[in-house]
Parts: C-alpha cells; structure tokens; sequence
C-alpha cells in the first residue's frame, strides 16, 4: 500500500504545482482511496473557521444530496461524525451509523438515506494543525477496516491536508 501512496502522493502534488481546481484533485483522492480499498466510499468534509460550520463536501460516489445537506451544519452541533471530528480534532470511527447514540437523529437518517452504515471521518489539518475539514471513509460494517486501511486513510487525510492548505480555492472551477 505504501507503493501507491507515494504515486498518489507524486500525482496530487504534480496537480496542486499545476494549479488545478482543489475540489477536482480531492475528487481524485478520494476516487484512488475507494479503489486502493474495495467496498469503501470517500469523501471531504471542508470547514468555514470563520464561521464554524461545513463550507462545502465532495463525496464522488454518493449523490451530490449528500454532500449538499452537509453545507452549513455547525460543526459545534456535533451532529455527526464528522463535526465530532473536527470539533475535537480526533479520528471518530462508527461502527453503526443507525444505533450511534453520539450523534443526531437527521445526520443518521441522512447516512441511511445514501447507504452509509458504518464510518470513519479524520481531521483533514492546516499548517497549524488545527482542522480545516474531514477525510470520510464509508464501509461496510461486515467488512470492517483493517489496520492497514486505516493507516492509508490518515496519510489520504494528509494528502487532502495539502491540496487545502496550499491555497487552492475550495470550489469548483
């Protein structure tokens, strides 16, 4: 695995030198993520510090309903794993999204909406090693994730830590 992170490595920062648009390279990542670890599905989570709440979210796999109706959540709320994430800048892993008596009945009936039994959601940080968004992994709960799966997932955060942190505008272009 370690092999293919460093080409995944080598093609996003080819990609970010090249000035394309943050939310396409992310697409990518997560796209390379969901094929480098079958059954699962990828997204990023990116958060307004200003304001405390979810800019925006791209999840190339799911309906673009999904990563809309995370625009706007306070990440304060703690309504799911993802502001939970961020909020106390930690790795949140949810085995079953349907019974998780941390979070909100909405987010979870959102998860079940799109086919999102189980998760993981890890602090995507800046330079300042304060959160800037999440790096999502959706599983299946029969499947679990391995150690190794979840080791790639925090160096993907990483990955996504640099397309957001080297300036690139979040939207789309």
């Amino acid at each position: 695995m370690s092999a293919f992170i460093d080409s995944t490595r080598t093609a996003i920062s080819r990609a970010i030198t090249e000035g394309r648009a943050a939310f396409d390279i992310l697409d990518e990542l997560c796209l390379a993520f969901e094929t480098s670890v079958p059954g699962t599905k990828a997204g990023v989570t990116i958060l307004d510090r200003s304001l405390g709440t979810f800019e925006s979210a791209t999840f190339p796999s799911l309906a673009p309903t999904y990563a809309e109706a995370l625009k706007g959540i306070a990440v304060a709320d703690k309504p799911g794993s993802c502001a939970l994430a961020v909020f106390e800048g930690r790795t949140v892993i949810s085995t079953d999204v349907a019974t998780d008596t941390r979070f909100a009945a909405a987010w979870k009936a959102l998860g079940a909406e799109h086919g999102l039994q189980a998760l993981v959601s890890i602090p995507v940080m800046n330079a300042e090693s304060k959160a800037v968004g999440t790096f999502v992994v959706a599983y299946p709960p029969k499947a679990g994730l391995s150690r190794e799966d979840l080791q790639a997932a925090d160096e993907f955060a990483e990955l996504c830590g640099l397309v957001l942190n080297r300036g690139q505008e979040p939207g789309r272009h």
